[in-house]
């Protein structure tokens, strides 16, 4: 098979990597309520239909679906965020919940095999190689941060929610998407970088490569490319903006979290003014980014020309029910 048939056939399979087909199955009785029914699921009790007998097939799904195997299971839910990380994440916010394993449960089930497998290496924390300068409550918290690998990789990217809404809000193939839409975005990129630090772990450890620091940004460019649908410098820059705006943000929080254990004496006035022009800064630097964005976004996506059909048609609706 040539070489161009394979890219173009895997792009494909990025792209839908699935297909549905409807098959009409009969009426059914259910077996829980007795309600007639015409499909795989009763509409009143929701049992499947074919709950009826125990099988051995039975007995099989059960064991499945305690390790979270069935179908939305949790390794074919990895290998789409490693393969098609920002066509999963857009599936899954536009309402195509069944392609994937809950984003929450996916990443606390990331965290618990990533502490699981550093156990058996024998990984140890190396934050009290860092200099005797750098106060406590930093020390504490990569302490907490590396103890704590699924809420330490949530609390980093949850400070990504609001520059990605920000700059990203007129992307051309997701429209206005919402806050909670960015907060499952955000939910998505922690497991993946949690797979990433993981995978950078195994790499240096057993193959002697270092290259987190090459794999993280890259798979926020492919993701946020594919999510979003923004060219190569577009997509660059926001990322780039938004990089900086993070940084701006776990700054000011560092700040905040340093105040009450200050061991320098100094007046926590000073450090909290210092926080608060982080915090004008991150501002500043997002008013203008939404505001390139604005100006330099085309005509509308189709799942905001989607969302536009729906509103309209809600609102004819509406006048003809008050006629």
């Amino acid at each position: 098979m040539h070489i161009k048939e394979v890219i173009a056939r895997f792009r494909s399979w990025q792209k839908t990597p699935r297909s549905y087909s409807y098959q009409d199955l009969g009426n059914h009785c259910c077996s829980n309520c007795g309600y007639e029914f015409n499909g795989n699921f009763c509409p009143i009790c929701g049992q499947n239909f074919s709950d009826d007998r125990i099988t051995w097939r039975s007995v099989w799904q059960g064991i499945t679906r305690i390790w979270n195997m069935d179908s939305r299971s949790l390794p074919t839910t990895l290998w789409q965020l490693l393969w098609r990380p920002g066509y999963l994440i857009r599936d899954y916010i536009s309402g195509h919940k069944q392609v994937c394993h809950p984003p929450t449960n996916t990443l606390f089930a990331v965290a618990i095999i990533y502490v699981i497998i550093m156990h058996l290496l024998g990984s140890e924390n190396n934050v009290s190689v860092v200099g005797d300068g750098v106060a406590p409550v930093f020390v504490y918290l990569l302490t907490w941060l590396s103890e704590h690998p699924a809420w330490g990789m949530m609390t980093a990217t949850m400070a990504m929610i609001i520059p990605t809404w920000i700059l990203f809000h007129y992307a051309p193939h997701y429209t206005h998407h919402t806050l909670p839409e960015s907060i499952f975005i955000q939910l998505f990129m922690s497991t993946l970088m949690l797979i990433c630090i993981l995978l950078a772990e195994l790499s240096e450890r057993f193959l002697h490569i270092e290259f987190i620091v090459l794999l993280i940004p890259l798979y926020y460019y492919i993701a946020y490319r594919q999510l979003f649908g923004y060219r190569f410098w577009s997509t660059f820059w926001r990322i780039l903006v938004c990089a900086i705006v993070w940084v701006f943000i776990l700054c000011f929080f560092a700040i905040i979290l340093f105040i009450p254990g200050n061991p320098t004496g100094g007046p926590p006035l000073a450090l909290l003014g210092a926080g608060l022009i982080f915090l004008a800064f991150s501002a500043a630097i997002l008013a203008v980014g939404f505001w390139i964005s604005r100006k330099t976004s085309k005509s509308s996506s189709p799942h905001d020309t989607q969302q536009k059909k729906i509103f309209t048609y809600k609102k004819q609706y509406n006048n003809d029910s008050s006629c």
